[in-house]
């Protein structure tokens, strides 16, 4: 079983937060409560929410959706850079690579478990962009 978890980048503060609880309207996710808040703030046009996918990088450090990784390949001598990106839906969660390592190799928990590869996050797409950048 994998542990669920949440952060957000808070747009009007431009800084990761931690998500303590998740507020629902029907089916549509309204607000977040976020550490040190005592309230919780509303999602549109501040919040994203990110989601924990379940994997660790080589360095024991958690991995979310939207993270900037440094994927090397045993073979390889210089690592490549990709985006962890959502592409599933509620029923069957699923991350890939974003740009794909190939078109076999493109889901972030084959590359992560893989003994081929090693994966280390090194940023996120809101704080870290100018890593995205360096790879064209």
């Amino acid at each position: 079983m994998h542990e669920i978890k949440f952060r957000a980048w808070d747009n009007l503060e431009k800084r990761m937060r931690k998500v303590i609880s998740l507020h629902w309207q029907g089916d549509k996710l309204i607000s977040a409560k976020l550490e040190g808040d005592n309230e919780p703030i509303p999602i549109e046009g501040r919040l994203v929410i990110e989601k924990f996918i379940s994997l660790k990088d080589e360095n024991n450090k958690n991995i979310y959706a939207e993270d900037i990784v440094e994927v090397k390949h045993s073979d390889w001598t210089e690592p490549t850079i990709h985006v962890v990106e959502w592409c599933g839906d509620e029923k069957y969660p699923a991350f890939n690579l974003k740009p794909e390592l190939d078109e076999a190799v493109n889901s972030i928990a084959l590359v992560a478990q893989s003994d081929f590869f090693s994966v280390k996050a090194v940023g996120n797409i809101h704080e870290n962009p100018e890593l995205l950048e360096e790879e064209k």
